[in-house]
């Protein structure tokens, strides 16, 4: 089996020699309202119509049917196609045309027709405001049979908060799972109703992280800085939070509070985590934030053995933005070409949806292409459903999902674990959690950083590939 640097080495060349291959995807697209204040795109699957056919001869006659065509299924996309948050939207493009390519011939669902799929787009602008507006337009205006949504908990919570006002199911995925079943200001004895998701467990990410510190010799003292926004305040609570974690592991938590978003100028919190003799850093940020906090960082030499950001810097592309200073930073881990699950609409495993989004966008792979898992539990429910028209019997059947995915399992005939535990995979009746771990970005062959999984404590499934290397500084 090739290894993950081989693999890069292999695709790489190839992929850029093919990537004009995607010009054409965006003749697909087309503009359905033009408005200003959203953009948008719609894609469809179109499926065979039905044919008969009669032969007659002397002796006998032959009529074959095929299924009837029922209506389209119209699926709402709200998805990051502008602004800081845009590395989330960016694989939402191929994965379209990945589906319109693989259900070219419709889909059968539980009423026996045929039908096609059309998604209809719509950009969030990185903003929850936006986020709320685009979700509404497509229930209201649009009136779509379903919304999709990832992006960052941020951008996801407003939409979910959008589906249930307005009795539309709605399907999530990397979104974290406390905020996420809170968007009626419930607990997770009372979640949504509309809103599901396969989501991402905190709890799993804080075990993770405090596995992987403990392999490297350090002071044990962490400076903390959270941005005030839903997934920072989530980290930082006080009770389900990183801290009291950190805390239980033995670290020493030096707590800076919450910084409004844009804030620009982090040199008092730098100053703060230096005098303390901080050795391991964390934090999230949106990855505009964290280049402004760690310039600032380097200028006062601030130079912790372990950087940890979380939310910013999944992506490798944050990375590369960042240049060498980013050498063996770490972050969670949402998805990798060689994690063990295939797409349940055609078949391929997170390798070859890797090769095919580079093949086709001469771009390095992105944990992004995981938000096709959304589609794929669309498809799965769309099949079982009998009465389209049933906004009901649809979020009923949503209820009942046990599939695979490329983001892993889908599971909810397992029981609710309410117990908040690493090991809970269905932490609410809404909820059944992905597969995470925690990455060392490293220096690439291929490309300039690549993720090296280094714990997955949660996820057996997983394989970490390696121990926690401390930050490089210098040339």
């Amino acid at each position: 089996m090739l290894t993950r640097r081989e693999f890069l080495r292999k695709i790489v060349g190839a992929a850029v020699s093919v990537a004009g291959m995607m010009t054409g995807v965006g003749a697909a697209l087309s503009g359905c309202d033009g408005g200003e204040e959203t953009s948008n795109t719609t894609a469809t699957v179109h499926p065979v119509r039905t044919t008969t056919t009669a032969v007659s001869t002397s002796t006998s006659t032959t009529v074959v049917t095929g299924p009837e065509t029922g209506r389209d299924i119209k699926i709402g996309l709200v998805s990051a196609v502008s602004g800081p948050l845009a590395l989330h939207g960016k694989a939402d493009e191929w994965w379209v045309s990945l589906a319109m390519d693989s259900l070219a011939d419709g889909v059968v669902c539980g009423d026996r027709r045929l039908h096609r799929f059309v998604v209809i787009t719509r950009d969030n602008r990185s903003d929850p405001g936006f986020a709320a507006k685009a979700a509404a337009d497509l229930i209201l205006d649009a009136r779509v049979d379903m919304v999709l949504c990832s992006g960052g908990t941020d951008l996801v919570v407003p939409v979910a908060a959008q589906a249930e006002k307005l009795l539309c199911p709605c399907l999530c995925s990397f979104v974290q799972w406390r905020p996420f079943v809170a968007v009626r200001g419930e607990t997770v004895d009372r979640p949504p109703i509309w809103a599901y998701a396969h989501a991402v467990g905190l709890e799993d990410i804080v075990a993770d992280l405090t596995a992987a510190w403990d392999r490297l010799d350090t002071n044990r003292k962490v400076g903390l800085l959270f941005a005030d926004n839903v997934a920072g305040r989530a980290w930082a609570d006080s009770a389900t939070g990183l801290p009291p974690a950190a805390a239980a592991a033995g670290y020493e938590c030096v707590p800076a509070g919450l910084y409004p978003a844009s804030l620009g100028d982090f040199t008092s919190y730098v100053s703060e985590f230096k005098k303390n003799g901080c050795e391991i850093f964390c934090g999230t940020f949106a990855p505009r934030d964290f280049f402004d906090f760690w310039r600032q960082s380097l200028e006062q030499k601030f130079q912790p053995k372990i950087v940890t950001v979380g939310e910013g810097l999944i992506f490798p592309h944050a990375l590369e933005a960042l240049g060498r200073s980013a050498r063996n930073m770490t972050a969670e881990c949402l998805w990798q070409p060689d994690w063990p699950y295939q797409d349940s609409i055609t078949g391929r495993t997170c390798y070859e949806l890797a090769k095919d989004y580079m093949a086709k966008t001469g771009d390095q792979w992105t944990p992004a292409i995981a938000q096709y898992a959304d589609f794929e539990w669309a498809v799965d429910v769309f099949r079982r459903v009998i009465d389209l028209n049933s906004r009901r019997e649809i979020i009923g059947k949503v209820a009942a999902t046990e599939m695979d995915s490329c983001l892993g399992p889908i599971d909810f005939t397992a029981p609710v674990d309410t117990s908040g535990r690493s090991r809970s995979r269905r932490p609410a009746a809404n909820v059944y959690k992905a597969p995470v771990g925690v990455a060392q970005w490293v220096e690439g062959e291929a490309f300039g950083f690549e993720p090296r999984l280094v714990s997955a404590v949660g996820s057996p499934r997983l394989t970490a590939t390696g121990g926690l290397q401390p930050m490089r500084y210098g040339p």
